[in-house]
């Protein structure tokens, strides 16, 4: 493109100030009317001849100082010119580059024996080798936490030791807000010629619509498909009929490329040592679900992972699991009954197994009966009590849970804790009941039901309930039938009424056994985190080891693995959690429909610095203003050092 552009075009307003010496020298030309007497007519004749030319030299010098003006300003403007006719200059006026890097965990994908990042890091020191002193350079990546620290404004490129700081996240940030805190940096540079760059391995991801810049994209991809394993929903199967130390640890297994593996291995890893493994193969685009059997050697919580070998891609291989073990559990069932409810005790006779199941009245509550049993059932404990409130808030405090099972009889008083526990709303009682007509999909207790038929689902005797915060399990017909609140569990059916076909149901004993384990010590067998939720505990023990003491008490999580809760009194939850899977298959990005972006191609460093405005002219026109100075100083010093006699009588020449 031809023509001119100004780095400083601002300051061509000042380019008016070429007048001042045209107007100064046209103010200083009017001047009153004289009268010339005969005797001195012969002197003026002789005068106005010298007047010509110096006339003539006062119009050269003012043309002079009126170009002098208009250099020194024009140079100020840092006028560039631009001409295909010219050859390109070699260096580049100072600018400012940003460079948006994707560290989202797609870019650890391993080909060649590089993954995108280490290709990236490349990328990255080349372009700030190119940089010179007068450039500033600005690295924006997908991490929040690192920009805050490291995306600074730096002189001729990044520092050195930049570079082994940068590593890939689970989180990362959206295009747009990285855009953004690019674009303001560029504009703290205050310099007018910026270049805007995304080196990613091109992953599909949102770009913004209309950026103010043109996004250059370096596409650092190779041509090769990539040929990725993951796993994921690693949990420990329900011991529905004999509590046995042999679980079976049920993963999925995706391969997300179009080639077949064979022979991949897969093993499971609990505590610090392996415990098992096996071979399976994959079909392209094929996701298989697997079980290994582990034994136990301890009870307690029990925690590992699932990992597929697979080297191209680490991030995604593990899965993480949690759950709670007793070979001999302990439950209590608070009842002012003489005996437990008929459809409860079969239950909670193959829920302990080898355990106990011990039956314990309202008035013997005590605060020492926490630490004795892992599983607390309400059902017909009676009038609500101050140790039964005590019970309950101590539970919830340290992060546990009990089963409330309802009937006829419960209290207005007890209702009303209930409604405060569980964000619910009583109604009536219905003695007719009504059907099982819908089913949590997503919570622990119920998602073995999803998708299953329930052929008996009939309930006779339940209480009008509706839910305003707590989380709806079963319900039909307008009626919550279950419910949950943390880790409190509460069942809305009459236990003793055998007009109930649910309880017939296979359906029932799984989602029984689940709520067991959902209230009880250890809560939720099985319970999945991911990457950003957020936990409460007092303490919280991080993969490493780590201990972080929280004074919010609550924690936003942040790196996947075995984490540990520690409560205010001591209590101790340990929780599986995961990354998300976004990455795992890879889509690729079309860029075509994108507005003001533009794909470079392999050659991608010869585009660097591609906003060059031309040859800067600043330096030749303040050489001009320079020359036209000392031309008007030999001009004024000539007319001075002219002979005074050649003044003195310009008609004779002579003093006579």
């Amino acid at each position: 493109m031809n023509g001119f552009s100004f780095l400083n075009s601002g300051l061509l307003f000042f380019t008016a100030a070429t007048i001042l010496p045209l107007l100064i020298w046209l103010l200083a030309k009017r001047k009153p009317k004289r009268v010339v007497f005969p005797t001195l007519r012969f002197i003026k004749a002789g005068q106005q001849e010298e007047k010509k030319r110096t006339k003539l030299k006062n119009i050269i010098l003012l043309i002079i100082r009126m170009l002098i003006i208009l250099l020194v300003t024009l140079a100020a403007t840092r006028p560039l010119l631009n001409s295909k006719k010219l050859k390109p200059s070699k260096k580049h006026p100072p600018t400012a580059i940003a460079i948006l890097l994707d560290t989202s965990y797609s870019m650890d994908y391993v080909t060649e024996s590089r993954s995108s990042l280490d290709r990236a890091k490349s990328a990255l020191e080349r372009i700030s080798q190119a940089c010179d002193p007068e450039d500033r350079f600005i690295l924006v990546t997908s991490d929040e936490k690192w920009n805050r620290l490291h995306s600074q404004i730096y002189a001729g490129g990044m520092p050195d030791d930049l570079l082994a700081q940068i590593s890939t996240t689970y989180h990362p940030l959206p295009l747009q807000a990285m855009l953004e805190l690019a674009q303001t940096k560029l504009g703290e540079t205050q310099l007018a010629n910026r270049e805007l760059y995304l080196i990613t391995d091109g992953q599909e991801q949102e770009y913004p619509s209309t950026p103010d810049l043109t996004l250059n994209v370096i596409n650092l991809a190779t041509d090769k498909e990539l040929d990725n394993l993951s796993c994921s929903n690693a949990r420990v199967l329900p011991q529905l009929v004999e509590r046995s130390r042999r679980q079976n640890i049920e993963f999925q297994v995706s391969n997300h490329g179009s080639n077949s593996r064979e022979e991949v291995l897969v093993r499971v890893v609990l505590g610090e040592a392996k415990a098992a493994e096996k071979f399976i193969s994959l079909a392209p685009k094929q996701t298989v679900n697997q079980s290994i059997s582990v034994d136990l050697r301890e009870d307690g919580w029990q925690s590992g992972y699932v990992e597929v070998v697979d080297d191209r891609l680490e991030q995604d291989n593990r899965s993480y699991f949690a759950f709670p073990f007793h070979l001999t559990p302990r439950v209590a069932v608070v009842t002012a009954n003489p005996g437990l409810p008929l459809f409860l005790k079969p239950i909670l006779d193959v829920y302990a197994g080898s355990g106990s199941v011990d039956r314990i009245g309202p008035q013997q509550l005590s605060l020492s009966l926490l630490d004795r049993y892992q599983i607390f059932i309400f059902a017909g404990a009676g009038a609500w009590t101050p140790k039964l409130r005590d019970i309950v808030a101590r539970l919830d405090e340290s992060g546990r849970g009990a089963l409330f099972c309802l009937d006829s009889q419960v209290s207005l008083e007890y209702r009303s804790m209930l409604e405060n526990l569980f964000g619910a709303k009583f109604g009536t009682w219905q003695s007719d009941g009504g059907s099982v007509t819908y089913v949590n999909p997503h919570h622990f207790t119920t998602q073995l039901l999803r998708g299953k038929q329930i052929r008996y689902n009939s309930l006779a005797g339940s209480w009008n309930l509706s839910s305003s915060s707590g989380t709806t399990l079963l319900s039909g017909a307008g009626t919550s039938y279950a419910m949950a609140k943390n880790n409190f569990v509460l069942w809305n059916f009459d236990l003793v009424d055998q007009r109930s076909t649910f309880f017939l149901d296979a359906a029932f004993a799984v989602f029984a056994y689940r709520s067991l384990e959902h209230s009880g010590t250890m809560v939720a067998s099985g319970e999945h985190l991911v990457l950003g939720d957020t936990v409460g505990a007092a303490e919280i023990i991080l993969p490493g080891g780590k201990a972080l003491e929280l004074a919010t008490r609550s924690y936003k999580l942040e790196q996947p693995g075995i984490h540990t809760l520690v409560q205010p009194d001591g209590t101790q939850k340990v929780v599986a959690v995961n990354a998300p899977l976004a990455e795992s298959e890879f889509k690729p990005m079309n860029h075509k429909d994108l507005k003001n972006t533009k794909l470079l191609g392999e050659n991608w460093f010869d585009s660097l610095f591609h906003t060059r405005l031309g040859h800067d002219l600043w330096k030749i026109l303040l050489a001009a203003a320079l020359v036209l100075v000392i031309l008007e100083i030999i001009i004024v010093k000539t007319e001075e050092l002219r002979p005074a006699a050649a003044a003195s009588n310009p008609v004779t020449g002579s003093d006579t």
